[in-house]
């Protein structure tokens, strides 16, 4: 309890710093613009148009649909202050914390709050960017909750509406290929995914045919979120092997394509060794196929880090004590010695691949870990690591 004591009170550091500082929210801001922009009739994918609202010179990128979700925050006044989205933020993960633990038989409530305030600082990078990824959180924790409870239909809209928010979210919809029905059915689920995904873009083409031009003119041209070139802010596996790759002298398409084909089948290899052999905990196999998804996302921000939460919570929460501060080691330490790390040394000399991609490394270090502990369980089975963890079958 100690451990997890010192780590949120230094995840509490920044966290408060950021908040505080009048520049932080630049997202917040850009969704703000967006709405100023679309409500006096201009283009909210021209930067220029944005900035007028917002200073910030940062384009609005995500599809015209999600407007209205951004209009209806600022018709219930969530844009009147950065406070009261703060306070929204809070309300998700309260809402979505609530989800995750009810679906648990002994929920562990001090495990649980020290994995949102200090996992991958994940919580600090989406309100210091005022970023809507607790909105994900709270949608995610709602999908699990139906696919446990075996409403996949229900659950496979939610899966579609996250998707149609963020593009980039769409290959969470494999999960349904690990559920426990039929290949007919589980192809039906993905169908309706999909299907709610073009059906919002089908509408959005019906009533502005330009919006919708203009959206596709966005992510096709230089702005586009699909060509950020990686680093500390966009730190995803695939940008990470790029930018060593290029620093090695080796860069370009195809070294890139065959070390991310091999880290691809890698991955596929570890996820059908871990989840064949959890088919009977539900819960254990839907976090399995979540953490290992979210490892061959094309594109990851920092604040998308928090939708490990899920996951991660009920792989880990019946650890023995040692095997959580292992866990917390891999997953909080690393991140924070970073952030830390430039007050201890201005010079700010740790090596380029620690400095630039603390969260990757974590998330590659914690999927080692969930892969080695269930190659153990083969070996030792009664080993520190439960093999059904508290979980609802």
């Amino acid at each position: 309890m100690a451990f997890c004591i010192l780590l949120i009170c230094l995840a509490a550091v920044p966290l408060a710093l950021g908040v505080s500082d009048p520049g932080s929210g630049w997202d917040y801001r850009v969704f703000m613009g967006a709405v100023q922009a679309f409500d006096h009739n201009q283009n909210p994918y021209d930067v220029a148009n944005v900035n007028q609202y917002t200073g910030d010179n940062l384009p609005f990128t995500y599809p015209p649909h999600t407007l209205f979700f951004f209009w209806l925050l600022q018709f219930f006044a969530i844009f009147q202050s950065i406070w009261i989205y703060y306070a929204l933020l809070v309300v998700l993960i309260i809402a979505g914390g609530y989800l995750i633990l009810t679906l648990d038989n002994k929920p562990d409530y001090f495990f649980f709050a020290t994995l949102i305030f200090t996992g991958f600082i994940s919580l600090f990078w989406n309100f210091i960017t005022g970023n809507k990824d607790v909105l994900f959180l709270f949608l995610f924790s709602c999908i699990l909750t139906l696919l446990v409870k075996k409403k996949f239909w229900q659950s496979s809209i939610l899966m579609g509406l996250a998707g149609a928010i963020s593009l980039i979210t769409i290959p969470f919809i494999a999960l349904y290929l690990i559920i426990k029905r039929s290949w007919i059915e589980r192809l039906k689920y993905i169908f309706l995914s999909v299907g709610v995904i073009a059906a919002l873009f089908i509408l959005t083409l019906w009533i502005s045919p330009s919006l919708l031009s203009a959206y596709l003119a966005t992510i096709t041209g230089t702005s586009s979120p699909l060509y950020d070139s990686g680093g500390y802010n966009t730190p995803s596996p695939f940008s990470m092997f790029g930018d060593l790759l290029a620093r090695a002298g080796i860069g370009g398409i195809l070294p890139l394509a065959a070390v991310s084909a091999v880290f691809v089948c890698l991955i596929g290899g570890a996820a059908w060794y871990c989840i064949r052999k959890n088919r009977q905990n539900e819960l254990a196999l839907y976090s399995l196929g979540m953490l290992f998804l979210f490892m061959i996302l094309p594109r990851i921000k920092p604040y998308d880090f928090i939708i490990l939460i899920i996951p991660l919570y009920f792989l880990f929460k019946e650890s023995s004590y040692r095997g959580k501060m292992l866990f917390f080691g891999l997953i909080s330490l690393l991140p924070l010695f970073v952030w830390y790390y430039p007050w201890i040394d201005p010079s700010d000399s740790l090596p380029y691949i620690i400095d630039t991609y603390p969260q990757t490394i974590s998330l590659f270090l914690i999927t080692i870990l969930v892969f080695l502990r269930e190659w153990y369980k083969d070996r030792c089975p009664s080993n520190q690591f439960p093999e059904n963890p508290g979980s609802r079958t």
